[in-house]
């Protein structure tokens, strides 16, 4: 009798159990020969999905970066099939585009023949190099993006035609060799965004979205002000700022959009921005500045390794906490000098954030840039941990 009722009990628990879906942690890995930090580095464990960035058009087809014009993505992508071997749940996705690297899309997305081009590329890419399935990166349709990108106000509907493309192709090719690739984009956090593709549609025909919900402020800007926000802060408020340039927001348009919070990956900054000469009222936030502050990799871009190791309540710079957005943020009073970032307690807001929402993970950019892999751990193990 007692086996009967637990029988039962099984039976009755296992649909809640085979629902309980997994959250992902999609990485974001960039190559660079200025990091300490290669492909050899990374701990597949503390990830469900490898996104390497980027693959290029060239000729309307997907091919390795050789603008550096060393072999170094053949032997990341070695490295790469050695890591899945050794964590077999791992996947790995080819990231093309990006933000240097979209000029050519509205070109590939603009007939039938070029977009059939591009598919077949696509599976020859991934057989070639070992990756399960193709994660876009257009920054952006029909609008925004580098000034040197094509851009047509028919990419809305050609956005979707080439996601659709590419995935009846992936569909034919995993039918083929009875294995399934995966599909997905990284996707703009404003309303000129949305605006100008069919979410809806392209939500359907993806299996996720990495949502870039940070960049919301840089060193581009006149005023220093918050890469990531959770929330807007009305106490900043200024006329040029907008309240819906924070990550809640944009999540509410990206649902508003028409795409599945279940689909709907939350992406995060493992990096940051400075500026330098800003005021001094409410420790430089929200003031104007003269310029990018220092930088590491790129002027007035700070890895957030080298934020935590050198500057945090170090040479002259002071940390504080705005409880509104949810976010810290560092100040010289000496210099000028303002630096907005993620760390472990701004990820805890918005980890719990994604888990209120029902998101389906986290995305982070990207990988080198916390060598140290204290926001990897967070991140795995507030989402991949029992």
């Amino acid at each position: 009798m007692k086996l009967m009722q637990l029988s039962v009990l099984l039976a009755a628990l296992l649909p809640a159990m085979t629902m309980a879906a997994p959250y992902k942690v999609v990485a974001y890995y960039l190559p660079s020969q200025q990091r300490q930090y290669s492909a050899a580095d990374i701990d597949a464990s503390k990830m469900t999905h490898l996104n390497y960035a980027f693959a290029v058009i060239k000729d309307g087809e997907i091919v390795a970066d050789q603008s550096s014009g060393t072999d170094q993505s053949a032997r990341d992508f070695i490295l790469l099939r050695g890591l899945k071997s050794r964590t077999p749940k791992l996947k790995t996705l080819i990231s093309v585009g990006g933000w240097a690297g979209s000029r050519e899309f509205s070109d590939v997305a603009l007939t039938p023949q070029s977009r059939k081009k591009f598919a077949d590329s696509a599976v020859a890419f991934l057989h070639k190099n070992g990756f399960d399935g193709v994660d876009i990166d257009w920054e952006f349709p029909v609008a925004g993006g580098d000034a040197a990108n094509i851009m047509r106000p028919e990419d809305k509907q050609n956005y979707t035609l080439l996601l659709q493309a590419l995935r009846e192709r992936l569909d034919k090719a995993g039918k083929q060799e009875h294995r399934s690739y995966l599909l997905t984009a990284a996707i703009g956090n404003n309303q000129g965004f949305f605006r100008n593709t069919e979410m809806a549609k392209v939500a359907a025909i993806l299996d996720w979205v990495n949502i870039m919900t940070y960049d919301f402020s840089g060193s581009w800007s006149k005023f220093a002000g918050h890469v990531a926000p959770l929330n807007n802060d009305p106490v900043l408020a200024r006329p040029d700022a907008d309240p819906e340039f924070n990550v809640s927001s944009t999540v509410e348009m990206a649902l508003a959009a028409g795409i599945p919070a279940s689909k709907l990956v939350l992406g995060m900054p493992f990096y940051g921005y400075s500026w330098k000469q800003c005021g001094a009222l409410q420790h430089g936030q929200h003031q104007d500045c003269n310029g990018k502050g220092r930088g590491g990799v790129e002027p007035g871009e700070l890895d957030f390794a080298d934020i935590s190791g050198t500057l945090v309540n170090r040479n002259g710079f002071t940390r504080y906490w705005n409880d509104a957005a949810k976010v810290p943020y560092l100040f010289n009073p000496d210099t000028g000098e303002f630096i907005s970032y993620d760390d472990v307690e701004s990820l805890d807001y918005k980890i719990r954030y994604l888990k209120q929402m029902g998101l389906a993970g986290a995305m982070f950019w990207q990988l080198s840039a916390d060598r140290d892999a204290v926001l990897l751990d967070k991140v795995a193990k507030d989402l991949l941990k029992p």
